[in-house]
């Protein structure tokens, strides 16, 4: 038997059944390991972003992280040219990943040339992931070419998932004619079905 829960067992019979079994304190100290880890991972993450955090806290922005910008209300155009400077930097993949959401702000498209080399240079998935995010943010129709060729690549993956909103946005023809076209994709049909639903009852 696994240390897998049955359905329908509480947590105390579940940790009683342990118990008697002689598994309870290896699935404690596993756990208590598990954990350990994801603090050092953490703390190891917070001195990697040290230099990010002081310059955007000296430019006037009290974070301790380029997270705590992700659900900031309202704008913060002091902070963009900062972390355009840093995402290209060596970071853990969650710190650049941060950094990029940071960055899904209309300022962004300042860098939009950065914002889609790193994009397509991009390996790790959750730094992908906040790259699509900002590109989707920061497209505006000047540069929809850009996107659709990004969304067209299949070698970029499920990541392309979050350059959609950008095509919904658009007020450019061949956003909507990408759409269709990338009906079929396996990754994308299903989104995309939801958002040409959303559109045509919009034109509505």
């Amino acid at each position: 038997m696994t240390g897998k829960r049955k359905k329908g067992m509480t947590l105390a019979e579940h940790d009683a059944l342990l118990k008697a079994e002689g598994r309870y304190d290896a699935m404690v100290e596993r756990q208590r390991q598990q954990e350990d880890e994801r603090q050092q991972r953490a703390a190891e993450w917070r001195r990697a972003e040290g230099p990010l955090v002081e310059e955007l806290q000296a430019a006037g922005y009290s974070v301790e992280s380029a997270w705590d910008l992700v659900n900031t209300p309202g704008t913060y155009p002091k902070a963009v040219p900062i972390l355009l400077a840093h995402l290209p930097r060596s970071y853990p993949g969650p710190v650049r990943e941060g950094i990029a959401r940071a960055l899904a702000v209309p300022e962004a498209k300042s860098g939009w040339g950065v914002l889609t080399r790193l994009y397509r240079d991009e390996q790790d998935r959750r730094a992908k992931d906040g790259l699509a995010v900002a590109i989707a943010a920061a497209a505006d129709d000047d540069v929809i070419g850009d996107v659709i060729a990004l969304a067209r690549d299949a070698r970029h993956g499920s990541s392309r998932l979050l350059l959609l909103s950008a095509l919904e946005r658009s007020r450019d023809p061949r956003a909507r004619a990408a759409l269709m076209d990338l009906g079929t994709d396996p990754e994308l049909k299903k989104e995309i079905q939801v958002i040409l639903r959303r559109l045509k009852r919009t034109k509505r």
